[in-house]
C-alpha cells in the first residue's frame, strides 16, 4: 500500500513537470518557425482590365502590403496571373477581425432584399 502512495505522489510531481516541458517546446517551436501567409480575397474594380475582378493576394504576417498575387478572375485560369501585379500597391493589408461574416445582402423594411454592388467595400473598411 505504502508502494502504491509512493508511485501515486511521484506521479503527481512529475506528470506536471513533463507537461510544462512540452508547452515550453511547443511555445519554442512557436516563436522559431515562421507563419504562413494570410490568403485575403478582395473584389474590386481593376484599374488595369477595366472589370470587376476577385483576387486571392498572399499576405505575410505583418506586411503592409500583399507579397504575391495567388489567383484573379481576369484571366481564363486564374492560377496563371500573367500581368506585372500592380494591384498589390493598391491593397492595403490589415490585421483585425474577420470582414467574412458581413453579407453582400441587406434585409430590409417589408421582408425586401436590396444588394451591396460587388465593387463596394465591405462595412467597417
Amino acid at each position: 500500500m505504502l508502494e502504491l502512495l509512493g508511485s501515486f505522489v511521484v506521479a503527481l510531481l512529475i506528470v506536471p513537470l513533463l507537461l510544462i516541458g512540452v508547452v515550453g517546446l511547443l511555445l519554442i517551436a512557436a516563436g522559431v518557425i515562421p507563419a504562413a501567409p494570410r490568403r485575403v480575397r478582395e473584389t474590386f474594380l481593376c484599374p488595369w482590365s477595366k472589370r470587376v475582378v476577385t483576387v486571392d493576394f498572399l499576405v505575410p504576417v505583418g506586411a503592409p502590403r500583399p507579397s504575391e498575387v495567388a489567383s484573379c478572375t481576369a484571366f481564363k485560369d486564374p492560377r496563371r496571373v500573367t500581368c506585372p501585379k500592380n494591384c498589390r500597391e493598391l491593397v492595403m493589408a490589415s490585421f483585425g477581425p474577420s470582414r467574412g461574416v458581413f453579407p453582400r445582402w441587406t434585409l430590409i423594411s417589408g421582408g425586401l432584399v436590396t444588394w451591396r454592388s460587388v465593387a463596394e467595400p465591405a462595412p467597417g473598411k
